[in-house]
């Protein structure tokens, strides 16, 4: 039977669980079936010794639930950093981690052989020289150690400050990486130098603060990557809905983000149904570059043209618009703000004036049923509402009317 270990191995399992265990919160030990309930145990323990603190645990019929409970405006970094920051190692990683900074304080450039020898010395043991030779490069990739030529081998040494670290300007970068750190993407990277210059934030908080954004922050690494190289990916995206896991191909073009929920999603092409869809950036996983396409740019601007016809994130199920025509009655002395308001978030469409307090919105877009939120928040000023998507309609409308019937009866 192997230990019960803390740290993260696996970031894609962790940021499983996280999502379907702890944020979402609905789920119980007994509907985890993809391993064994041990596997859960494990992982349950872990999770909450990063997030202690803000566990909740509720006893339902069906077992106990564990979710994360977090208010916003309490919080000044993401307590979901912590995942990133944990990492497996081993009694040399350890050990070496802290002796070779100190054998190269002096600011003096030693090869490998030089430190073997210095480290044999204070651990009273002859320590393995290709251990150290990968620790030493592992160190000059992280940017810790300087490498230089000596002779037939390399000699390293602790990487000097940077000169900006000396100038009063850096004070003010550091509120910048305040901010950055979480109201950015890859807010690790802010986080991780406030705790190098053992500091936190102390300047900024937020109303919407999108905390989970974090766990999706590998794959879309990739995919920027992917982006800049003008390169297809393949990955596996977990369905919400169905639950089922499926092996998708496209090429990623841009990465959209809702500014109303904050959910990020990444905009392919897909070349076989010859059309753009956007997926769930949170659904995504294992995502791995393949070959460079030729016709980046041409579907770059295609999809450019494209965007003008979107209301949302949706290309609708096929090539024909839709169209929604919206009739309002807006006291135009009183209530401007709301004629304002629909040239503002029309999104393109026409505003026409019928007659006195009597206004037209008419907009073509790919998807309607986007719409559908956007036309509700006007109800008790529509007059009349039709559209070429029937099904779209019919919602609405059953909407409405069901809302009608529930406040007439109480009246």
């Amino acid at each position: 039977m192997s230990d019960y270990q803390e740290l993260i191995k696996n970031f894609e399992r962790i940021r499983d669980y996280m999502r379907q265990f702890f944020l979402y919160g609905f789920k119980v030990r007994s509907e985890f079936g993809e391993k064994s309930g041990r596997t859960y145990d494990n992982e349950r323990r872990r999770i909450e010794s990063y997030l202690a603190g803000y566990i909740h645990m509720d006893y339902t019929s069906r077992g106990k639930q564990v979710s994360v409970h977090m208010d916003s405006k309490q919080l000044s970094t993401n307590p979901l950093y912590a995942a990133w920051k944990s990492k497996s190692f081993t009694d040399n990683d350890l050990l070496l981690h802290f002796f070779l900074p100190d054998l190269l304080g002096n600011k003096n450039a030693l090869t490998v052989s030089a430190l073997c020898d210095l480290l044999a010395e204070r651990l009273e043991t002859v320590p393995d020289l290709q251990t150290v030779r990968n620790k030493c490069r592992e160190y000059e990739r992280l940017g810790i150690l300087e490498a230089q030529k000596n002779g037939k081998a390399f000699a390293y040494r602790l990487t000097p400050p940077m000169a900006l670290e000396n100038t009063p300007l850096y004070k003010d970068l550091m509120q910048a990486v305040k901010f950055c750190s979480e109201a950015m993407p890859f807010g690790i990277v802010g986080s991780t130098l406030l705790d190098r210059e053992f500091l936190h934030n102390d300047l900024f908080c937020w109303k919407h603060y999108f905390l989970v954004h974090t766990l999706e922050d590998q794959a879309l690494l990739k995919i920027l990557d992917a982006i800049k190289e003008h390169r297809t990916i393949t990955f596996e995206n977990h369905s919400v809905r169905s639950g089922n896991r499926t092996q998708i191909t496209g090429l990623p073009l841009r990465i959209f983000v809702s500014t109303q929920t904050g959910r990020r999603y990444v905009c392919l092409y897909f070349f076989p149904k010859r059309r753009f869809n956007c997926l769930r950036l949170d659904c995504i996983s294992k995502v791995k570059p393949l070959e460079l396409c030729s016709e980046y740019e041409l579907l770059r601007e295609k999809l450019e043209k494209n965007l003008a016809f979107c209301w949302g994130v949706s290309f609708g199920g096929h090539s024909r618009m839709e169209t929604l025509c919206m009739k309002l009655y807006i006291d135009e002395k009183r209530e401007r703000h709301i004629i304002n308001r629909l040239h503002r978030e029309g999104r393109g469409g026409e505003v026409l004036k019928v007659r006195e307090h009597v206004f037209l919105y008419t907009g073509v877009f790919f998807d309607a049923n986007e719409m559908l939120s956007w036309v509700k928040s006007f109800t008790g000023r529509i007059l009349d509402l039709q559209c070429s998507n029937d099904a779209a309609l019919r919602k609405v409308t059953r909407d409405l009317e069901e809302m009608y019937e529930m406040y007439s009866e109480v009246g």
